[in-house]
């Protein structure tokens, strides 16, 4: 767009009229870059406020689009996380995130041999991803963006207990060893099954935030006795790469509801409630 139109646009916005603005906004498209080129041209707090919604209107729809893309060709669960992360972050590319999560990938390869059993091929993974590249759990400040989001997880090295099971998950299923997340409430944590179907077909647990401990059914069921949870099964069932990415969704909802960015929070609820749509259909 040129700066003729850009000007006459700006102009549009800076109108007080409501039904001006709505006209202009139900017809626009335009990318976010664009919308914020505007924004810092703009010395009117009518389009400053105006062009403020257009841009988290537009940052939204553009989630929204690349989310249900992945959710139809079930994309790799990294590439889901930094779709999400993308959103908060939104110069943040895929190449930077996958070209990290790479080189984990080959480390562990290098350790795998052929025939090795489930504990055999997990603790390769653990000696790499804990042992040589010291991720660990943040106990200090749980619910963070440093800890969910996959790019701030492998720069700082620590994260909650979704972030660094998406990490482990991303590295396990790119060398086609068959682990999933598994809700267990106000944890989360993984499983290794013994094919790759999801089901009741745990081979054992895995607790990223601890190390990669592993650990049973029994266990799991003491641990939420420990916390006087009501046991259920669906608690310690594996789930699919979407459900995870959607408990993602959940504490991001979370975190801006806590940091009070209502708009942020608003358009995760709704991603939420369009990712749960999509599942059902």
């Amino acid at each position: 767009m040129d700066k003729k139109n850009l000007d006459a646009l700006l102009s549009l916005l800076e109108d007080p009229d409501n039904a001006t603005f709505e006209a202009v906004a139900n017809s626009l498209t335009l990318d976010v870059t664009v919308l914020e080129i505007l924004w810092r041209q703009a010395d009117n707090e009518i389009a400053l406020s105006r062009l403020e919604w257009l841009i988290q209107r537009e940052r939204y729809n553009k989630l929204e689009k690349a989310l249900t893309e992945w959710q139809t060709k079930k994309g790799e669960i990294l590439e889901g996380a930094w779709i999400i992360a993308n959103y908060q972050y939104p110069e943040l590319s895929f190449d930077e995130v996958d070209k990290k999560v790479a080189t984990i990938v080959k480390d562990v390869w290098l350790e795998l041999r052929d025939n090795m059993t489930p504990r055999e091929e997990v603790a390769a993974i653990n000696h790499v991803l804990f042992g040589k590249y010291g991720m660990q759990g943040d106990t200090q400040n749980i619910h963070s963006f440093n800890n969910i989001l996959i790019n701030n997880i492998l720069h700082l090295r620590k994260g909650n207990h979704i972030g660094l099971a998406i990490l482990y998950i991303s590295i396990a299923q790119k060398l086609s060893i068959p682990v999933f997340g598994v809700p267990l409430l106000r944890s989360f944590s993984l499983a290794y099954l013994n094919d790759k179907p999801l089901g009741d077909n745990v081979v054992f647990y895995i607790d990223p935030f601890n190390g990669g401990k592993l650990f049973n059914k029994a266990d799991a069921r003491c641990f939420l006795e420990k916390q006087q949870i009501p046991f259920d099964r669906e608690y310690i069932l594996p789930c699919d790469n979407e459900i995870t990415i959607q408990m993602l969704v959940a504490q991001m909802m979370m975190l801006y509801e806590e940091k009070g960015m209502k708009a942020k929070a608003e358009d995760m609820s709704k991603l939420l409630d369009r990712l749960g749509d999509s599942i059902i259909q």
